[in-house]
């Protein structure tokens, strides 16, 4: 039996109570927030688990991300909710490396000294793309990167040889057919949320993680929620929003209509502009202005490692990927076990073949991939394999995008949102939704 509310009688209890659609880390985090200024929270997630993009699953009696997740050491927000919720000593931080597979030859790619090693772009431009890193960290004004594009700021900066071997590869892995069209801004983010995680130039890169996975962090997050009453539904999927006068009316297909106060929306673009299409139909139209990328991403759990690194990028023109994730190079799955568990994702479009593929086909289809890095890998070593796909994964953040960002707010008083696309420049990530999310509650409720 779920928590119980303490008893408010009439319209009062309309207005005491709040309702978040979504349970991924956006909707657990302003549900988390909400109840701490002392609303009453019901926390409706369509799926039969919470977490969303960072759910997990079981890997053949291994519980791991669907998708691949790290943490940053200037993940501030995610560090200190975890010790608010007591979950500190779960944090694990270890050096971590990145590699470059070139043209059939596979590059070190972690320290200043690997970057001075890596002959495939001239030393020049080595020294440019070191440069232009340590100035990234330091730059904290990036509304003028908002208007180039992130191909013609690096082309500029670190030179055309330096962008199509390291940088080309990185934007095509996350942004697909969108590669060149995506903004300065968002590329300068990346580069200085990595470099928060070295204490110093020659430092050596760190990347955090939960002993458990993020599973670890989500589940003692829903612990604390229901402890103070608040109360999740999973397998409760919103099929209309109504209003009448004050009062929302929720409707859910196996469940009579549900009034509330104020609604927050923790959902994809498509999908609240969808749930909206009715309400508002002109500030539904404009939400969808956004276009978004579908992920599909396979998970192998394997034998023998394929690299050191945890994160690899492939510039070769022979490879179909633009790298992939080598999660336990980051995460020890096992101390006992040497198997490897790795992440190849694809950002594409949703109507793009990879997302009409079932497991099989996308097995066959990637597993090559790994081939080409570690050539003596055989299909043998191949432990378990599972794919995930996603249709609303990634927003295209194009030149300008900072201009198209919706509000908190809504047209409809009341009701807000909550998306990734607020987090630009930052690229989706724990903590910036835990921020994201502690905004509007601070500033909306």
């Amino acid at each position: 039996m779920g928590p119980m509310f303490i008893a408010i009688k009439g319209d009062d209890l309309v207005m005491q109570r709040v309702a978040i659609i979504g349970g991924g880390i956006s909707g657990l985090a302003a549900a988390y927030f909400a109840l701490g200024k002392g609303y009453a929270v019901d926390l409706f997630e369509k799926d039969d688990q919470w977490g969303g993009l960072a759910a997990s699953f079981d890997f053949g009696g291994l519980s791991i991300e669907k998708y691949y997740h790290f943490i940053c050491g200037g993940d501030r927000r995610l560090i200190a909710l975890a010790g608010e919720i007591g979950l500190g000593s779960a944090l694990r931080f270890r050096p971590t490396q990145t590699a470059n597979f070139h043209n059939g030859r596979l590059y070190p790619f972690t320290s200043p000294l690997d970057l001075l090693r890596f002959r495939p772009i001239p030393l020049l431009s080595r020294i440019r793309f070191g440069f232009n890193i340590a100035l990234s960290k330091y730059t904290k004004n990036w509304t003028e990167l908002d208007g180039i594009s992130a191909k013609e700021w690096l082309s500029r900066n670190v030179g055309t040889e330096a962008y199509e071997a390291v940088w080309q590869p990185h934007l095509k892995m996350k942004f697909g057919p969108y590669a060149e069209q995506i903004s300065a801004a968002w590329i300068w983010h990346r580069i200085h949320r990595a470099s928060s995680s070295r204490k110093g130039l020659f430092s050596p890169e760190k990347m955090g993680y939960f002993v458990g996975g993020s599973r670890t962090f989500l589940d003692k997050l829903v612990a604390d929620i229901s402890a103070r009453g608040g109360r999740i539904h999973l397998r409760a999927e919103l099929r209309e929003i109504r209003k009448n006068g004050g009062t929302f009316k929720l409707v859910f297909p196996s469940s009579n209509e549900e009034g509330y106060a104020k609604v927050v929306l923790a959902l994809p673009l498509p999908i609240s502009a969808a749930l909206l299409s009715a309400l508002h139909p002109d500030y539904s139209r404009e939400l969808r202005m956004i276009p978004f990328l579908a992920i599909v991403c396979g998970v192998f759990r394997l034998k023998k490692k394929v690299s050191d690194a945890f994160w690899l990028n492939i510039s070769d023109p022979r490879i179909a990927s633009s790298g992939f994730i080598e999660y336990s190079n980051l995460n020890p799955l096992s101390e006992a076990a040497p198997e490897t568990v790795l992440y190849i994702p694809s950002y594409v479009g949703t109507e793009d073949r990879l997302c009409q593929l079932d497991q099989d086909s996308l097995k066959a289809e990637l597993f090559p991939v790994l081939r080409a890095v570690k050539p003596d890998l055989e299909t043998a070593d191949v432990v378990d394999f599972r794919a995930f796909k996603h249709p609303y994964a990634q927003a295209v953040c194009s030149v300008g995008f900072k201009d198209k960002i919706p509000e908190y707010v809504t047209p409809l008083e009341d009701l807000y949102i909550l998306d990734s696309t607020q987090l630009y420049p930052a690229d989706r990530n724990l903590s910036a939704l835990i921020v994201n999310a502690e905004k509007l509650i601070a500033g909306h409720f």
